[in-house]
């Protein structure tokens, strides 16, 4: 999972950058007001629209920025109200503008900080929340080397609905991958609820089916009665041998060490939170076998969902299948996100998680 971003309200480089446009737009305003007023008659002046500068700059700059452009809009003010001759009255509105619209910027700028500030608190609690849900994965778990990769739909969206957790327990190495049905804290709810009940039942049971259940009934305790979540639970045996229950949720991609890639059958289930799971545990798990070398790629629907310019879904098997074996999980979904990202043009629209399980190769014992 990315890195936590953290946030500076009225800071960093892309404030930075806005900040001096805006400046520079202010400058060009005033001296464009400067030029026009200058280029007419006397009788005919402009001067009242420096006023917009303070309030221009208020919008990203800091408290000095906007007392600056104050200071420059009154100067401009003096200048022109010479130039044109205007009388004290005359002169005297309009420094009473500017004064005024510089008073506004100040107390402008000063909310927009507050809020940027509360804003920045909100997105690290956000943040933090998302790594509690969505915690790091070790690099291996029994039999198996694991990487993922979750990218939000937006920046703003940090917390979003796709949750996935890889665990080693008694019964063999136990994943799940699945997408809430909506955002914001409902689906932090349901992300919540599903990832706690999987990491306690992954190790108590030994069947998926039973994990399925246990999910299905606490979504329903802790939801509401449209909540529910596309499940993709996998098991992998110390001998290679997968197992996988899909609930709604895409069928995983397995690729060989050669770089083939097929789709693992599944049987899709209906999604989980809606009790329409099979209580008496007759799930049909589909199979697969892992030698080494081999691995699934577990994916969300913003992967498959993803278009180009013409309107084509993300050619994930054939993307999937060209890229280099031999290249550790970690550096295969680095690749694939980008093939993604330069075929759809920009991040896909909803938010992208991706798990690749991959079968280690045998130990080759150290001569003494």
């Amino acid at each position: 999972m990315p890195a936590t971003r953290m946030y500076f309200p009225d800071g960093g480089r892309a404030a930075e950058r806005t900040r001096r446009r805006q400046a520079a737009l202010g400058m060009v305003l005033l001296v464009a007001v400067v030029a026009v007023d200058m280029a007419y008659d006397k009788d005919v002046t402009i001067s009242a629209a420096v006023t917009v500068v303070p309030g221009l700059v208020a919008v990203n700059g800091r408290a000095r920025s906007v007392v600056g452009a104050g200071v420059l809009a009154f100067a401009v003010v003096l200048l022109l109200s010479w130039w044109d001759g205007d009388s004290a009255d005359h002169l005297f509105s309009h420094v009473v503008a500017v004064v005024g619209a510089t008073v506004v910027g100040l107390i402008v700028q000063r909310h927009r900080v507050r809020r940027e500030r509360e804003l920045a608190d909100v997105r690290l609690v956000a943040d933090a929340t998302q790594r509690a849900l969505l915690r790091p994965l070790p690099v291996c778990a029994g039999p198996v080397e694991i990487a993922a990769r979750y990218v939000s739909a937006a920046e703003e969206a940090l917390i979003g609905g796709d949750l996935y957790d890889v665990l080693a327990t008694p019964w063999g190495v136990r994943a799940v991958i699945g997408d809430v049905r909506g955002k914001g804290l409902p689906a932090v709810r349901a992300t919540a609820t599903a990832l706690g009940i999987f990491r306690e039942a992954a190790h108590d049971e030994p069947r998926l089916c039973r994990i399925a259940e246990r999910i299905d009934r606490a979504l329903q305790r802790e939801g509401g009665s449209e909540d529910f979540v596309t499940v993709l639970l996998v098991g992998v045996a110390a001998d290679g041998r997968c197992e996988l229950l899909s609930y709604g949720h895409p069928a995983p991609l397995l690729r060989t060490a050669d770089g083939d890639v097929c789709e693992v059958p599944v049987e899709h289930e209906p999604p989980l939170g809606l009790g329409l799971v099979d209580t008496a545990g007759a799930g049909r798990p589909g199979c697969a076998e892992l030698a080494s070398g081999e691995e699934l790629l577990l994916v969300t629907d913003g992967i498959l969902e993803a278009r180009d310019a013409a309107g084509q879904f993300f050619p994930l098997a054939e993307r999937y299948a060209r890229l280099p074996v031999g290249r550790s999980p970690g550096q295969v979904l680095a690749d694939l996100w980008q093939q993604v990202v330069q075929y759809a043009g920009g991040p896909p629209g909803d938010d992208s998680a991706l798990v690749i399980l991959r079968r280690r190769g045998p130990e080759v014992p150290v001569d003494s």
